[in-house]
């Protein structure tokens, strides 16, 4: 069974823009405002550009300590989506 919550949903996010270091972060979202609720992000997990037709996408899988979500960020439109949620530390079952 996949415990991950499909959103889908727009979102704010903070973002800090570093002016060195790798390219995977350079670019980080900080934080995000989901449900009225503030998440700080502190760790990035996995980040890659893809695209959906013919537009720029930067995906993000990052987590709190705690969850872990998966945003994109669409270049061309300037907007954050919250894709999917993973709550907990989720270990799989052989």
């Amino acid at each position: 069974m996949d415990p991950t919550h499909y959103l889908n949903e727009r979102v704010d996010v903070v973002t800090l823009y570093r002016k060195s270091g790798d390219v995977s972060t350079l670019c980080f979202p900080y934080k995000m405002k989901y449900k009225n609720e503030e998440i700080i992000f502190t760790e990035l997990c996995l980040r890659h550009p893809t695209s959906k037709g013919h537009r720029m996408i930067h995906v993000f899988d990052v987590g709190d300590g705690t969850n872990d979500y998966r945003l994109e960020f669409d270049a061309e439109g300037l907007t954050w989506t919250l894709v999917a949620l993973l709550e907990g530390h989720y270990e799989p079952r052989d």
